[in-house]
């Protein structure tokens, strides 16, 4: 039975309405009870649609001792919940020809789908049902672990993913944001089930959440879906709940008062280079004129860099 959830409407604090991109798009947002954030562009003539769910966990998250965890998390999301076996899971997007996938970051962890517009209520409660009630089984979470240290042997034989992580790791120093998202081959062999568990209770929580969805979609129908997934899966949405604030680097990142030169040497033909620092933050204003920059220099075959490195 479908939930009559408050949602806020166009024109209320916690509801926003502009126009999209492509003029008859339209975005809306809302705030479900509990603080879940539901962001939508429906795109008129459209008659597929893409959902994700954004949780506001990432690999600055974790103990030092436990780098991984949250990628390893997000694995583990897959393999079974309290409703439905990972075959489960899988043959729901197969049998609709849907897709669905995930990302961890060093901020955020993604589950999105894309599938035609009827089917959005299954990648719905699919998706809302493997964030609020993971089993995170014992055997499967040792199988996943041989498959993450794949990834990772995989991750050390590509020198361009090398590069990026010892880039990271020489910037940010000891910092969490300088750590690999992927944990280590050490740390992964470690990291007990009761500490992902604990990373899942702790972070996986409504005021974290944030639903997008674009294409096919209509809003107040999806904030329905969500809300009713949601509390179908376990989680208490009170309505007095407000989104989790903006989040600040602690302890703050140092910035480097010397350059470094950092030199990893792999048997392989070509080298790969990278010349940077510390940069803006998400909402400096100057952010759009270095990204304009960030054109100039390398972002086509006109750039600056592909034009000196390539062509002459």
């Amino acid at each position: 039975m479908p939930l009559n959830l408050p949602l806020s409407a166009p024109g209320d604090p916690g509801s926003e309405l502009t126009a999209g991109q492509d003029g008859g798009a339209i975005v809306r947002r809302s705030v479900l009870p509990g603080g879940v954030r539901v962001l939508t562009e429906s795109m008129p003539g459209l008659r597929s649609a893409s959902v994700g769910a954004w949780v506001g966990v990432g690999s600055r998250d974790e103990r030092i001792d436990h780098q991984g965890a949250t990628h390893f998390l997000e694995h583990l999301l897959f393999k079974g919940t309290q409703r439905r076996t990972a075959m489960d899971i899988a043959e729901a997007f197969d049998a609709v020809g849907g897709e669905a996938n995930a990302a961890t970051g060093k901020e955020h962890t993604c589950y999105y789908a894309r599938v035609l517009d009827a089917d959005l209520p299954m990648a719905v409660d699919v998706i809302a049902d493997m964030v609020t009630s993971a089993r995170l089984d014992g055997d499967e979470l040792e199988t996943e672990r041989g498959v993450i240290l794949e990834e990772l042997a995989m991750n050390d034989d590509d020198p361009s993913d090398v590069v990026h992580e010892q880039f990271a790791t020489a910037v940010l120093g000891e910092h969490a944001l300088g750590r690999p998202i992927g944990g280590t081959p050490g740390t992964i062999k470690a990291v007990p089930r009761d500490a992902v568990w604990a990373h899942y209770r702790e972070h996986y929580t409504p005021s974290t959440l944030v639903v997008t969805a674009a294409g096919g979609v209509d809003h107040d129908a999806l904030c329905a879906m969500v809300g009713d997934a949601l509390v179908t899966g376990g989680w208490d949405l009170p309505v007095a709940s407000v989104p989790a604030g903006r989040r600040t680097a602690t302890p703050a990142v140092g910035i480097p008062t010397a350059g470094t030169e950092l030199v990893v040497r792999r048997p392989t033909e070509q080298a790969n280079v990278i010349l940077g620092g510390v940069g803006l933050t998400s909402t400096d204003e100057r952010r759009f004129t270095l990204s304009v920059l960030s054109a100039v220099l390398g972002g086509g075959m006109s750039s600056r860099l592909f034009q000196e490195v390539r062509e002459k």
